[in-house]
């Protein structure tokens, strides 16, 4: 079976940018090419790292992920491959590929015979990661592509953390149906007992295992593996009056 590129950026649908990177890939190889998102909001790089770590296990083993996300395109900053959760990882060393702990290996991509030519300084998606992650696809080694590395960037993501008997994180992202994600992991929320969570002035006790539960708004786990405040048939975040970075606050009680 061949394999799979996915591609997951900053460019939005309006401009030619995204085409031209799948373009170029589906040029080098038979690989599979699809479209995770574009819609990442420009220069992001956090959520866009946790869109990288929710989405990887959902691509096959041996997959490869372009992720771009690269305010500095055309700077000093170096290109990376990474071996990540058995996939290949291709994009800018600003710490959108790395976990902020985990070991992985890294590769800086400087060898220019494997690019596209001419380079254009303003566009590394096409001219440099794309070319590499077509010959990942096609089982070249890494080592033929670039150096190891020992020093990625790593981007702290902005974690929940426990304070006491409550768990107190962040609103990170807001989806197009206006469900607000947050950076609670489903593990901090323990099914056996009761909980609470505040968001603005609204409190919502116990979670849910589905959007459509009742009319009020609801908490859940949803696909990222994240607690997630939505309302049923409408947009939490209009109804709400929430954006991203907005306090969250889970709250244990007693049944």
């Amino acid at each position: 079976m061949n394999r799979l590129v996915a591609l997951l950026t900053d460019f939005g649908t309006n401009d030619p940018y995204a085409g031209q990177v799948a373009a170029v890939v589906a040029a080098e190889t038979d690989a599979r090419v699809i479209s995770l998102t574009h819609g990442v909001p420009p220069h992001h790089i956090q959520l866009g790292a946790h869109i990288v770590d929710a989405s990887l296990d959902v691509l096959p083993p041996g997959a490869v992920l372009v992720a771009v996300v690269d305010p500095g395109v055309g700077t000093e900053r170096r290109g990376l491959i990474v071996r990540r959760d058995s996939r290949w990882l291709v994009g800018p060393d600003n710490g959108l590929l790395t976990p902020t702990e985990d070991d992985v290996r890294c590769w800086t991509i400087d060898r220019p015979e494997t690019w596209r030519a001419p380079v254009a300084p303003t566009f590394h998606a096409r001219d440099i990661f794309a070319p590499i992650a077509a010959r990942l696809a096609n089982y070249e080694r890494p080592d033929w592509l670039g150096s190891l590395v020992q020093d990625p960037v790593r981007v702290a993501r902005r974690s929940a953390y426990a304070d006491g008997p409550n768990i107190r994180g962040e609103i990170i992202h807001v989806d197009a149906f206006g469900n607000l994600i947050t950076n609670i992991r489903a593990a901090f929320v323990q099914t056996a007992h009761m909980y609470e969570t505040q968001v603005s002035d609204t409190r919502i006790r116990g979670l849910a295992s589905t959007y459509g539960t009742g009319h009020e708004p609801v908490a859940l786990i949803g696909s990222w593996n994240l607690l997630e405040v939505a309302v049923p048939g409408g947009s939490a975040a209009q109804e709400l009056g929430c954006r991203i970075g907005d306090a969250v606050t889970i709250e244990r009680v007693d049944d």
